[in-house]
């Protein structure tokens, strides 16, 4: 606004110093038509002078606008987080720690497989984290509910494509634990499902030569990768045992 003041000034002044340098004036030019014209020139002054205080009573009045408008602004943000039970430094560190976990999970995507299932610990860590972030209800700002959704979305698909890590099953005894590939097969944290029993049998055939035959005590390697056809395919024990 300063600027834009001395600018207005600085235009007068010229147009004073154009008039007293440039202009043809008769030989004959009268006192009064000298005064005549100072008087002009005043005039023009004095308008430029009341545009130049209008326009700084409009810049003011818009920078007091401005101000009012951040202010009702702000409050409209600070009761907009009271209703979501938190406050700007709530809503600030919500904001943080969505990025990270945008950036955890983008770190996580680019590993193999096998070494997401060797990273369990920070996968598991993301999925409570993002547990957290929708079940915090500054996850209804529009902003923050697609970018949650799209961060959850992301990473079931990365699960999915996770290799599961095996696990390794004791042989209990026929007596107590009525323990043979059928019924290891059918129990829940096993595959659930009686005919998945050449599953276990496959992946320890240098344990077990006989499937109906297993001993007490024997450490059974349990793959956790998904049930097939060919999980359940008899053909290979068929022609083992003709």
């Amino acid at each position: 606004m300063k600027n834009y003041t001395k600018t207005i000034l600085m235009l007068g002044v010229s147009l004073l110093m154009g008039a007293n340098a440039y202009a043809q004036y008769p030989e004959n030019f009268t006192k009064d038509q000298a005064d005549s014209t100072i008087a002009f020139r005043q005039t023009e002054i004095s308008g430029l002078k009341a545009d130049v205080d209008k326009t700084q009573a409009d810049a003011t009045k818009a920078t007091s606008d401005a101000q009012q408008r951040m202010a009702d602004n702000t409050k409209c943000q600070d009761d907009l987080y009271a209703m979501l039970g938190s406050d700007r430094n709530g809503y600030n560190a919500y904001r943080e720690q969505l990025a990270r976990d945008e950036q955890e999970l983008a770190a996580l995507r680019q590993m193999s497989p096998a070494d997401q299932v060797a990273a369990k610990a920070r996968v598991d860590a993301l999925e409570a984290q993002i547990r957290d972030l929708r079940g915090n209800k500054l996850v209804l700002i529009p902003d923050h509910k697609s970018r949650v959704q799209t961060l959850s979305t992301n990473f079931i698909e990365m699960k999915k494509g996770m290799v599961p890590a095996n696990s390794t099953y004791t042989v209990g005894t026929w007596r107590k634990d009525r323990d043979c590939l059928w019924n290891i097969a059918k129990k829940p944290d096993i595959y659930n499902d009686p005919f998945a029993w050449p599953k276990i049998w496959r992946a320890n055939m240098d344990k077990i030569h006989n499937p109906d035959i297993i001993q007490p005590g024997m450490q059974l390697t349990i793959l956790k990768t998904p049930i097939t056809p060919e999980d359940k395919d008899l053909t290979g024990y068929r022609h083992r045992h003709k």
